[in-house]
């Protein structure tokens, strides 16, 4: 260390010196020197749990983090003291805290000063900006070896700054602009930084639910962190009754036990897609491609049938492509949900579909499906799923005419059957789901009030040009999932009666 950045250096002893050297070297010894304020007594040391020593291990072990936690873990305490940690004896570090507002924002900065203030003065490294004693300013703290640490509220450019050491999410589940700040901060990580995420649930379908899941499924770079209130030694049953009679049960789930919960009346029963949300750490995929888009968990079996469903998007839009591969027993070989145009994903499912047996393709024919269903026609695709449309003329309704089209005709009659039969097959445990993107949409999947099984608020959103962190669902996994699971089930052709 520079003697420049503690003015007391050259006065050490050798006692004080040693000290000095292993914090700098070893957080888990600094820890030993940090004071907290505990809701009941008062300044206290921080002396780290077991959870809590885990979690500070995977702050130096990994560089991007996602923790799902219980409410009062002491992991803003946590990350307060990495973040001083970091900066103190780090040269030239910029560590960024984005809080949900302004006021939680100079809370947490003022934790680290109370951290910073309570140390031993030989452990210290001057700040340098604020008014004398008062260690920084409102929302910064600079250090004479040039680190920063920052705490500031949400913003939409929150996150656009020079090159970040660390970025930290706190409550990322309510942080508006999640994923515009993520966006814009990623780059700024690219040079070696890591990222720290946190929240307790608050809904699903948002920037921390959807990463989360995408997580534990090993679809992006976090490592995902689950936090129990079991874990924590000062809690017991008699605490979590005490809890769950003074929130309620929905309370409790949600800010004690950590589930994710959606409103409305949902198709999926949620104990069924926390349960298979649970299982996606056991189907890591052995193949991705196209940016984890395409997850593909089984090598095709000799003499097995396979069948891949469908759903069709124009690649533009805020509606997506997605396939399911089942073998025909129910079990999950590969999935895909992205935005792609037409032709490159006719492509991809005859390319998938030839390499798993010569599945049956049932892709979606509606409106711009057709383009893709006709490729795979003119292709001479061998398995590919025909639907059967019933015409009926004026004169004589008792004559029936029978027209083929390729793929999947999805009507307003058959569209609930084949959810209603998905629903069923999860609940009796039929299929077996390796799917993170079924588990993003099923959490928001409910019936409007017409009755019509639905993504939460598809039937409302505005333009495209709306804020992207707009509260918007899809549900094109499911409806994809969908209909695999029912043509497996079934013969090659579906009949359909066309409208008169």
């Amino acid at each position: 260390m520079d003697p420049k950045t503690n003015p007391k250096f050259q006065k050490l002893t050798d006692n004080e010196f040693k000290e000095l050297l292993e914090v700098t070297r070893n957080i888990f010894a600094f820890a030993r020197f940090i004071f907290v304020v505990h809701p009941i007594r008062g300044k206290v040391r921080f002396e780290l749990y077991k959870y809590q020593k885990a979690v500070l291990w995977h702050f130096i072990k990994d560089r991007f983090n996602i923790i799902l936690k219980f409410r009062q873990a002491g992991i803003t305490e946590l990350i307060s003291m990495y973040s001083l940690w970091l900066a103190m004896y780090h040269p030239s570090k910029n560590v960024q805290i984005i809080s949900i507002k302004d006021r939680v924002a100079k809370k947490v900065l003022r934790k680290i000063k109370y951290m910073y203030k309570n140390l031993p003065d030989h452990l210290k490294v001057s700040v340098v900006n604020g008014r004398p004693g008062e260690n920084g300013t409102a929302t910064e703290m600079e250090f004479a070896n040039g680190s920063m640490i920052s705490s500031v509220p949400t913003t939409e450019d929150a996150g656009r700054s020079e090159a970040v050491t660390l970025l930290v999410i706190d409550e990322a589940a309510i942080v508006r602009w999640a994923s515009t700040i993520w966006k814009a901060a990623f780059p700024t990580l690219s040079t070696g930084g890591s990222a720290i995420v946190n929240s307790t649930p608050y809904g699903v379908g948002n920037w921390f639910h959807n990463t989360w899941v995408d997580a534990i499924s090993g679809g992006n770079s976090f490592t995902p962190i689950r936090l129990f209130w079991k874990m924590h030694p000062e809690r017991d049953q008699k605490w979590y009754d005490e809890m769950r009679d003074a929130l309620g049960p929905r309370g409790c789930a949600q800010e004690i036990d950590g589930d994710f919960l959606s409103s409305g009346f949902s198709v999926f029963d949620l104990t069924d897609i926390k349960a298979i949300e649970d299982t996606l750490f056991d189907f890591i995929p052995i193949e991705t491609r196209f940016d984890h888009n395409l997850r593909i968990f089984d090598k095709p079996k000799q003499g097995i049938r396979y069948y891949l469903g469908a759903d069709i998007s124009t690649g533009r839009s805020r509606d997506y492509s997605a396939f399911t591969l089942m073998e025909r027993g129910g079990e999950e070989a590969a999935v895909y949900k992205g935005k792609m145009p037409v032709g490159k994903f006719a492509n991809l499912l005859m390319e998938v579909g030839r390499k798993y047996n010569n599945a049956v393709l049932a892709p979606e024919t509606n409106d711009i499906g057709l383009a893709i269903t006709s490729k795979i026609q003119d292709s001479g695709y061998p398995n590919l799923h025909y639907s059967e449309i019933i015409l009926r003329k004026k004169k004589d309704r008792n004559r029936k005419k029978t027209e083929e089209v390729p793929g999947w005709l999805t009507t307003t009659k058959n569209r609930p059957i084949i959810i209603d039969e998905l629903e069923e097959d999860i609940r009796n445990d039929n299929v077996l789901v390796k799917d993170p993107f079924f588990v993003q949409e099923a959490y928001t999947f409910i019936y409007n009030e017409r009755n019509k099984p639905i993504a939460m608020g598809k039937e409302k959103r505005s333009s495209e040009s709306e804020q992207e962190d707009a509260i918007t669902y899809t549900d094109d996994a499911i409806l994809g999932k969908a209909i695999t699971n029912f043509v497996r089930k079934g013969k090659t052709k579906s009949a359909v009666i066309a409208p008169r």
